[in-house]
């Protein structure tokens, strides 16, 4: 979902995506030690994670962390393209996993069940509810509190289904929020802090 502004702003709101989604599924599926990174989140939000259907650290951690890099930052992270790689065609992200041979086959056979699980919660997130206050009226807020429209931006939100409270900054426009975050009074706060800084 995406919400602009007057010619003048644009916020986008990354709900839902299946790649980040299936990610942070598989790493806690298979339960997968990863490099510690700035980028890197807490664990899903799950009651129970599922059941990994291989010894732990069959899939190296740096692998995962490489191919989530490549997801959320993919102007900062992702590995220069090699010529002697084959597209992982049967996965859900061809060229994003051709770099990591043991993390592609994984993704290939855990693939399914990681599709069903977000499915069912992107289902299920229907019925709550989001923020009580819009990102426009955010926006708007802060404009008459400057009494003046915002300079110029763009920020691209991308929502984590994760438990822990950390906004993560990627760049100057792009942001991971935990759903937590962002389906709480925190939102707004947080939001409205940061279009007084940048607006």
């Amino acid at each position: 979902m995406e919400l602009r502004g007057p010619l003048s702003w644009r916020i986008g709101i990354r709900r839902w995506d299946h790649l980040v989604d299936c990610a942070l599924w598989i790493r806690a599926s298979e339960r997968i030690e990863v490099p510690a990174h700035r980028l890197v989140p807490g664990p899903l939000d799950v009651d129970e994670p599922p059941a990994p259907t291989r010894p732990l650290g069959f899939v190296p951690g740096a692998e995962w962390l490489g191919w989530w890099l490549s997801l959320v930052d993919p102007a900062g992270q992702r590995p220069a393209p090699r010529a002697d790689l084959e597209p992982a065609d049967d996965t859900p992200d061809p060229l994003g996993l051709a770099p990591w041979p043991a993390l592609r086959r994984l993704v290939a056979e855990r693939w399914p069940a990681a599709r069903d699980w977000h499915t069912a919660r992107q289902r299920d997130s229907f019925a709550r509810p989001g923020p009580g206050t819009s990102t426009t009226d955010v926006v708007r807020q802060v404009e008459e509190s400057l009494g003046r429209s915002v300079r110029p931006f763009r920020i691209e939100i991308v929502l984590l289904p994760v438990r822990d409270e950390v906004i993560r900054r990627v760049d100057h426009e792009r942001y991971l929020v935990p759903e937590r975050v962002y389906d709480s009074p925190r939102w707004p706060v947080w939001l409205r802090a940061l279009v007084l800084r940048i607006g």
